[in-house]
């Protein structure tokens, strides 16, 4: 009698969905922050062992303001910030596999920072006093204001 030995390999198929461990991830960064600056990085994970996972920001980047690595999940400042004109971006994440693809929101909060100089209500303000009149000093003469 012959006893033959046979391997055989088990291919994991790619038949899940990579996920996200949140629906809704949140991030701040000031509104003067460098380009190229990694805000937050998203991991999406996979079930399936070869799955490589790819990013992609489909909707919410008002501007191009934000860019993502597409093959680490790293969101990065990929354009200019004011927090004057928009405070808060709500992007939309994908995730895919080649094969199959889910989505999460990530929201980016725009921090203030101190970057307009104070500018006064009016070019020119305009009063008039009586010379000499020395009741009730010290007095107002004039009042500006800065907006």
């Amino acid at each position: 009698s012959v006893t033959k030995f046979i391997r055989i390999g088990i291919a994991d198929k790619n038949d899940n969905p990579p996920y996200f461990d949140k629906a809704l991830y949140e991030a701040e960064v000031d509104e003067n922050e460098d380009i190229q600056h990694t805000v937050l990085t998203v991991t999406a994970k996979d079930h399936d062992e070869s799955s490589r996972i790819r990013y992609e920001i489909t909707s919410g980047n008002i501007g191009g303001a934000f860019a993502v690595k597409n093959m680490t999940g790293a969101i990065y400042v990929a354009g200019a910030l004011d927090y004057e004109t928009r405070k808060r971006y709500e992007l939309r994440l994908a995730a895919s596999d080649n094969l199959k693809e889910n989505y999460t929101t990530v929201v980016i909060h725009v921090k203030d920072v101190n970057d307009n100089p104070p500018a006064f209500e009016r070019p020119t303000y305009r009063t008039q006093i009586t010379e000499e009149d020395d009741r009730n000093l010290p007095k107002r003469v004039l009042q500006a204001g800065v907006a």
